[in-house]
């Protein structure tokens, strides 16, 4: 039952039917025909069907080495990279955790074990009734609803992106003297978040978290499969990481 449902969905109906036509061209030897069709069906394989797209993500995510809580030094500061809440209209707390909500809760379990005394929340802006909004802002916010305390999380502000959090937390490391700082955020994005933070100025010890591909799961991991959407995203994560790379690299912030 499970394999007819994909079968039906959208996604593997398009490979489906671009496979029938290209079985067609060929066999009325229209080969011509079937050029760009076998060229679309092929990427669609490659990118749905295979694990090609975890695979590409999986070499940034391993990168650094995943840590246990326990096993993490105390430091200054935990610094947690934006981009795992949003407000939510809807939500019966007020927000909504985004695929990379793992690096809130993680940065949230850090505090609860009192790995540093404090967090720095980083995230970008939204805009409500014409006014910009710190994301971070209403996460805190909803994090005092929620547990009745959240002195010992401080918002960075609306941050534009990785630079601007890194420029943010290296301000208030050399202000505040620090030694070190945790610094969290997902496994994908690590490489460039180190970089980043590392031509800032600040020492840190990486968290890494929000493993996407399914080389990191738990279970079967299959060579084969029928066309699944969320390659596209796994595949869309990696190539945003590429590209930011190489800007971040043009710009000299890392």
């Amino acid at each position: 039952m499970k394999s007819l449902v994909v079968l039906i969905q959208p996604l593997c109906l398009a490979w489906l039917l671009l496979g029938a036509w290209i079985v067609f061209a060929c066999w009325r030897r229209r080969w011509r025909d079937a050029v760009v069709p076998a060229a679309a069906w092929l990427i669609l394989t490659l990118l749905t069907c295979t694990p090609l797209a975890s695979l590409l993500l999986s070499k940034l995510e391993g990168a650094h080495a995943p840590v246990q809580i326990r096993d993490l030094p105390e430091a200054d500061a935990i610094a947690c990279l934006g981009g795992g809440a949003e407000p939510s209209r809807s939500e019966p707390t007020g927000v909504h955790l985004k695929p990379s909500g793992d690096r809130l809760t993680t940065a949230l379990a850090l505090l609860a074990q009192k790995k540093a005394p404090l967090l720095l929340l980083g995230g970008g802006g939204y805009q409500d009734k014409g006014e910009m909004m710190s994301e971070a802002d209403h996460v805190i916010k909803v994090i005092r609803t929620l547990a009745g305390d959240a002195g010992s999380i401080t918002s960075l502000g609306i941050c534009a992106d990785t630079h601007d959090e890194a420029v943010k937390v290296a301000a208030l490391f050399k202000e505040r003297g620090w030694k070190r700082v945790l610094l969290v955020t997902s496994a994908y994005h690590m490489p460039r978040a180190v970089g980043t933070f590392r031509k800032a100025g600040i020492a840190f010890d990486t968290v890494p978290c929000n493993y996407l591909s399914s080389t990191n799961r738990v279970g079967d991991f299959h060579w084969l499969h029928l066309p699944h959407p969320e390659a596209f995203a796994v595949f869309g994560t990696w190539f945003h990481e590429v590209l930011g790379t190489w800007l971040y690299r043009s710009k000299d912030w890392m």
